[in-house]
């Protein structure tokens, strides 16, 4: 069968399984196996794919750190860590609404796949005092996690995109601050609207920092041990949960209410639904690298004659809600485009600075990328209500994108 007819068969199955609320792990393993069927691939590479999909240290390395993430959450809300947090932090800044963006945000910093798992008990915490639905807590903690992606030099894929192109990560990041700024100018009136803070700009108590710094200390430590020491996630996480369980132990009976805690905190932290998520986009992922579809789908393109900064602002796009998976959107994207792009100066990096936000743009609003799926099941909310608010959101960043490099272009 034809490789475009493979990919939207393969594409009508997940949107089959998303309308039937099955779990995005499970539909997006469903979508795995239409592809592969309909593309014709033979039994014994079926399967490679499968087991290369599952077995590989990407994948074992996500579904041990969602797994973990899982009792992480747990144990913070069960310790009532998450509730300090927010009141020490309401100490410092009165706006709640300022504190439920503050979480994601800075959890992004920990550019790790699947992180905003972390951030979301933290985000609903927050939320709940506002009486946020699920659907809004969602959004708002996928898109104030990712915002910062369109520029944070942390983030691999940009690394990706400034090793791949030659220009310099500070250029690329520079061209795509003002894509930051104006999502999180708009994202919060936007998101927030109808939400006031009974409270609102900063009140701070210096005595409120140590308290503060207690209560998020196991994250803390996650952070530095990841960022100083390039520790094994896995392992950091491991870290910040045993200090998550010592913390907040009564001044009596501390060992008692120690073992306690690992009795009674750990097994209902561990999500097994979420594993299946990561390891149904893991396969899918590999699906589509297996068969070659993307690269097909963006010749197709290319060959059609579009203008160069109309298939920028489409190809990319979609290669990343494809993937779920940034870096990988701009390994295939990054080669094909660069040729077809005016030569060296200021219009070039323009260029390729809309060409990675465009990526990002798509790997955000994808039911493949891990963050998306991972929020949809914690918060137990409709693909259908994350997508539908973070659409416009997009689509002002991106055409805010699309007029400075046209800018540029003119220039």
């Amino acid at each position: 069968m034809p490789w475009y007819a493979a990919l939207s068969g393969s594409v009508v199955v997940i949107l089959i399984g998303i309308y039937k609320k099955y779990n995005i792990g499970l539909t997006m393993i469903m979508g795995s196996v239409a592809l592969g069927l309909l593309i014709g691939l033979p039994p014994l590479v079926f399967l490679q794919v499968i087991g290369s999909g599952l077995w590989n240290s990407v994948t074992i390395m996500l579904v041990i750190s969602i797994l973990l993430l899982g009792i992480l959450g747990y144990v913070l809300k069960a310790t009532g860590a998450l509730e300090q947090i927010i009141l020490n932090l309401q100490g410092i800044v009165s706006d709640i609404r300022i504190i439920t963006v503050a979480m994601p945000a800075l959890i992004s910093m920990l550019a790790v796949p699947g992180g905003a798992i972390l951030s979301a008990p933290l985000c609903a915490e927050a939320g709940s005092k506002l009486k946020l639905p699920p659907d809004r807590q969602a959004v708002i903690n996928i898109w104030f996690r990712h915002v910062l992606y369109f520029m944070l030099p942390l983030f691999p894929s940009l690394i990706l995109a400034s090793q791949l192109s030659g220009i310099a990560i500070g250029r690329l990041v520079l061209h795509n601050l003002p894509l930051t700024v104006i999502g999180i100018t708009v994202g919060f009136f936007y998101l927030f609207r109808g939400y006031r803070s009974e409270n609102r700009g900063f009140s701070f108590s210096a005595n409120k920092v140590p308290l503060l710094l207690k209560s998020i200390l196991p994250l803390l430590l996650i952070l530095v041990l990841v960022v100083a020491t390039d520790l094994y996630f896995p392992y950091a996480l491991l870290s910040g949960i045993v200090l998550a369980l010592l913390n907040y132990l009564p001044k009596e009976l501390r060992i008692a209410e120690f073992v306690h805690r690992i009795r009674t905190m750990i097994l209902p932290g561990i999500k097994i639904p979420v594993a299946l998520v990561i390891a149904g986009i893991m396969i899918y992922k590999e699906m589509l690298t297996r068969t070659e579809v993307i690269i097909d789908l963006t010749n197709l393109f290319i060959g059609l004659g579009i203008p160069v900064i109309i298939l920028i602002a489409i190809i990319p796009f979609l290669v990343g809600m494809l993937t779920g998976d940034n870096s990988a959107s701009v390994a295939v994207i990054f080669p094909m485009f660069m040729p077809l792009l005016p030569e060296g100066g200021a219009v070039y990096t323009a260029y390729l600075a809309y060409l990675y936000a465009s990526s990002t743009a798509g790997h955000i609003i994808s039911p493949a990328h891990p963050c998306f799926s991972l929020t949809k099941e914690f918060f137990v909310v409709e693909i259908k209500n994350i997508i539908a608010p973070l659409l416009p959101l997009l689509a002002v960043v991106m055409a805010a994108g699309f007029l400075i490099t046209l800018l540029f272009g003119f220039h």
